[in-house]
């Protein structure tokens, strides 16, 4: 019975002993093993060796050889040869054989084809696969729906969505799209805002899956990138349109049948005017209705589409029409034509130019053929001018060929033989050699264009002669050459010469005025400032007495002409400096309203003795501060009302008018005097000029106040104007432009409105050799209640400072045996001597004597006539203020490149501005902590160069 089951089992049923011989088998093993190894197999002999195929014999081995060894399983293999047969999955069930005593004799085996379920499970599993590689790499992003809840969803639709897995599992799709009004969706465009921007989709719903277990997939699709180029392109087309419609061409387009397709508002202008044609797109171009039209394109139309490559043509449309006509070929990715372009220009202006241009090359040249021979003319009439001027030619052709005539020959002292270039070179004197050798390699290489030379010769006869050589280059037919002229300069070198000659004189003239004026100067201020200063100190020793009126009306006298003769003198120096180029400008912010009421206040002293009155005007739009240099300014508004009460009539006025207008300040003075003619009006302004010689016997004066206020209202960059009229007055007008500083202001000092008290104990040396001087000086300083001592001179003076301690020495710079200067040095350098403040006091009022008197180490300077408000100021300052603050002192020797420096930056032409401006601020800043008048030399020198103005002090 149980070998009747085994034989009928479509299962395949064997066994084996423990040395894998067969035992038994059925028939279907017997047909499976024939069907995938080719083999008969019998009982008794070895089941592996029917297998060693593809290594199933060891694998068979290893499965029987578990079940030998007790272990019952279930496995499913691959077993067959599939190269000469067929290769098929089992599944193989091993059970052990046990004997009686329960040991194990052998295996039985029970075998079932799977191949198909095999087969059909792996192609499950492919599937599976693809599809979740679809799903998962899809670049549409895709949620997998179930019962309306999203149940997966692959990495696209996440990035998309900015969500992760566990955030879109169990989410709606309400909740994942705002506004998702339509469900179920087919296909829907939406805007998905999404990290504070926006993206738009396109949402479509598919079913999968069988009506049993149907599963809804929702595909999305980012169309952001894609609805901004279409956006683009429709933005390019519509500029394309626009240049279309705006080009100045008649354009139009038509397709391979020649139907229209594109046409400008000009092209359908032009069809209307020309032919009556309202053009439509679709229209046929070669119908009867464009036939005029197309009969004079048609050729053009037929090689464009047989050529299909671009051509121009031109051709006459009408009678008054020219056109330029461009055929472009429109091709697509496959190289095939689908239409033509078609660009129309109207080019008629430009044929009527060429007719134009035809004319008048006609007329240009019967104009050439009489202008050569005018040309010939001229030529006749050169040589004739140059045989008159002396003047020879020459000229130089490549390969050292050099022609001249018979004037150049003659200049050099030659005859007719023909020379080369090389041959005149002998006659160079030999100072010129080098340079005349140099521009000859030049000219014989080709490269230089323009000669200018001057040089010397020996003549055969005539010795020394200068001679002047200029030339220039061109291509002749590419060929380079020089030509040239040659003449005799010795005449005019001499009188250069003697021109020179007479310069030098004259620089050493004015260089021995300006030395005389100088000295003069300080001769005559030493004197002067005793005659002022004894005046003043009188007057105010009598001021609050009973002494007579008249007493005091005479002191008054005594001072105020001194102060005039002192204005006098600074009018001659200041003209001669100015002449001499050497004045230079210190601008400062100034109360400009307060500094003019203070002029006119002092000039008031002496017009109301005549009963004449000064009116002051001020309009709204004068500025509290003006940047000007103050002394300048001070000085021509001075002259101006000095002439004015000079000349006006008596018991009138004088009108002083200040305004700002136009970037511009303006002031006036004006008079009711005897006027200036007319024909004396552009004189007036020149040196020692009056507009009538018995002015200066009737009014006094020099004639050198108007020139000076003209020349220093120049340097301000401002202008001066007279009006005048014989009989009735004069108005002066001055104009001076408003500008803003580039430096800070330079602080003014304060002038004391109550003279100081000083200590008794304080001793002052004053250095002065003058005698009335001397005189003067103790008399100020007792009507002060100041000690002083006085020296005759600097080596007096250090024999004094060597015995005893000064507070203060007021030092003169010009005195016998040894000046100020040198003294200063020797009690600095020499006696250490660094407490003491010293301050120049010297007739001697130019900066580069400041310049000296600071590198030695003097701490400030006074000029002489002295002004007892500044050598108040001076007193207060080391006497009171300063008097217990320790002194520090520029030392000359430690600072010695500081002070050559300042000289450097002084003198440098070629610093710019704003580099001397920069150092100037930088060393200004080092000499803070130091008490030097260098540093109100460095105001007075970054004032000049900021106003440009020339600085010319050593």
């Amino acid at each position: 019975m149980l070998s009747l089951l085994m034989e009928n089992s479509h299962d395949v049923i064997f066994s084996v002993d423990t040395n894998f011989n067969y035992l038994a088998f059925n028939n279907a093993h017997v047909d499976t093993m024939k069907s995938v190894y080719g083999c008969q197999i019998e009982l008794g002999n070895n089941i592996l060796k029917y297998m060693k195929v593809n290594n199933d014999d060891e694998i068979a081995k290893d499965d029987i050889t578990r079940a030998i060894n007790g272990e019952v399983y279930s496995v499913i293999r691959s077993y067959g040869d599939e190269e000469k047969h067929q290769r098929a999955h089992f599944e193989a069930t091993y059970t052990p054989i046990r004997s009686e005593n329960n040991i194990i004799t052998g295996v039985s085996v029970v075998v079932r084809d799977v191949t198909e379920q095999y087969n059909s499970q792996e192609n499950l599993k492919r599937s599976e696969r693809k599809y979740k590689m679809l799903f998962h790499y899809n670049y549409l992003g895709a949620l997998i729906i179930l019962n309306g809840r999203i149940v997966d969803a692959n990495d696209t639709a996440m990035s998309l969505l900015g969500l992760e897995m566990h955030e879109l599992l169990g989410m709606s799709l309400d909740e994942v799209f705002i506004n998702l009004t339509d469900n179920p969706l087919k296909e829907k465009r939406i805007i998905h805002y999404y990290n504070n921007g926006k993206k738009i989709f396109i949402l479509r719903e598919e079913v999968i899956g069988d009506q049993k277990d149907p599963q809804n997939i929702l595909f999305i699709e980012d169309v952001t990138e894609k609805n901004k180029a279409e956006k683009e392109l429709i933005r390019v087309n519509n500029q394309a349109k626009v240049l279309l419609e705006s080009a100045k061409s008649y354009i139009f387009s038509v397709d391979v049948n020649y139907g229209i397709v594109f046409f400008n508002t000009r092209f359908s202008s032009l069809m209307e005017s020309e032919y009556g044609i309202s053009v439509k797109v679709g229209d046929k171009i070669n119908g009867p209705k464009y036939h005029e039209f197309f009969y004079k394109f048609r050729e053009n139309f037929e090689r464009a589409f047989t050529n299909r490559r671009m051509f121009e043509l031109e051709f006459k449309l009408n009678q008054e029409i020219y056109l330029q006509s461009v055929f472009s070929p429109l091709l697509n990715e496959k190289n095939e034509i689908y239409g033509l372009a078609i660009y129309n220009i109207d080019i008629t202006k430009n044929k009527k130019h060429e007719t134009q241009i035809y004319q008048l090359n006609s007329s240009l040249e019967q104009k050439v053929q009489e202008r050569t021979q005018e040309l010939q003319q001229q030529r006749v009439k050169l040589d004739l001018a140059l045989s008159a001027a002396d003047v020879g030619t020459w000229s130089y052709l490549l390969n050292d060929i050099f022609l001249c005539d018979s004037r150049f020959l003659e200049i050099f002292g030659l005859n007719s033989i023909t020379y080369t270039i090389h041959d005149f070179l002998k006659f160079v004197d030999a100072s010129d050699v080098k340079k005349v050798n140099d521009v000859v390699k030049k000219v014989s290489a080709g490269k230089v264009t323009d000669i200018d030379l001057s040089f010397k010769i020996n003549h055969p006869s005539k010795n020394i002669q200068y001679l002047q050589i200029f030339g220039k280059s061109r291509l002749n037919s590419g060929v380079y050459e020089m030509n040239g002229v040659c003449w005799n300069l010795t005449s005019q070198k001499n009188i250069e010469q003697e021109l020179e000659f007479a310069k030098n004189e004259a620089v050493k003239s004015s260089a021995a005025k300006s030395l005389f004026l100088a000295n003069i100067s300080h001769e005559i201020r030493s004197p002067l400032n005793a005659i002022i200063g004894l005046s003043n100190i009188l007057y105010k020793k009598f001021e609050d007495t009973n002494q007579s009126a008249e007493f005091i009306e005479q002191l008054k006298y005594i001072y105020f002409n001194g102060e005039y003769l002192s204005e006098l003198i600074n009018n001659i120096l200041d003209f001669s400096r100015i002449d001499a180029g050497k004045m230079s400008i210190s601008m400062e912010k100034v109360e400009i309203i307060n500094l003019i009421r203070m002029i006119v206040k002092v000039h008031e002293f002496s017009s109301v003795e005549r009963g004449i009155y000064i009116n002051l005007e001020f309009d709204k739009s004068v500025p509290e501060v003006f940047l000007t240099d103050k002394t300048k300014f001070r000085q021509i508004l001075t002259n101006l009302l000095t002439n004015a009460i000079k000349f006006t009539k008596d018991k009138t006025d004088i009108v002083v008018k200040v305004k700002s207008e136009n970037n511009n300040f303006i002031f006036s003075v004006e008079d009711h005097g005897i006027g200036i003619p007319k024909d004396k009006l552009n004189v007036i302004f020149d040196s020692f000029e009056q507009a009538d010689k018995s002015v200066t016997r009737k009014f006094g004066g020099t004639g050198l106040g108007l020139a000076i206020s003209k020349r220093m209202t120049e340097m301000l960059n401002g202008t001066i104007s007279v009006e005048s009229k014989e009989g009735r007055g004069t108005i002066f007008t001055i104009e001076l432009p408003v500008k803003e500083s580039k430096l800070k202001p330079t602080g003014k000092e304060h002038i004391l409105d109550v003279e100081p008290v000083f200590q008794t104990e304080d001793i002052v040396l004053v250095v002065e050799d003058n005698k009335m001087n001397q005189f003067m000086m103790k008399a100020l300083f007792k009507q002060l209640n100041l000690s002083i001592e006085i020296a005759e001179n600097g080596e007096d003076a250090i024999q004094k400072i060597k015995s005893k301690k000064y507070n203060l020495i007021l030092m003169d710079i010009h005195m016998p045996i040894m000046g100020g200067i040198s003294a200063a040095k020797i009690i600095r350098q020499e006696l250490k001597e660094t407490e003491v403040p010293i301050v120049a006091l010297t007739a001697d009022a130019y900066w580069d004597k400041r310049f000296k008197a600071f590198a030695v180490g003097m701490n400030d300077y006074l000029t002489k006539p002295i002004n007892r408000a500044e050598l108040l100021n001076i007193l207060s300052k080391y006497l009171i203020k300063d008097k217990d603050l320790p002194k520090n002192y520029l030392d000359p020797n430690v600072h010695s490149d500081l002070i050559d420096e300042i000289r450097a930056v002084t003198v440098d032409q070629n610093m710019t501005s704003e580099a001397k401006l920069k150092r100037l601020k930088n060393i200004s800043n080092l000499l803070q902590d130091y008490d030097t008048g260098f540093v109100k030399y460095i105001d007075h020198l970054s004032e000049a160069i900021a106003s440009e103005k020339k600085v010319d002090l050593f």
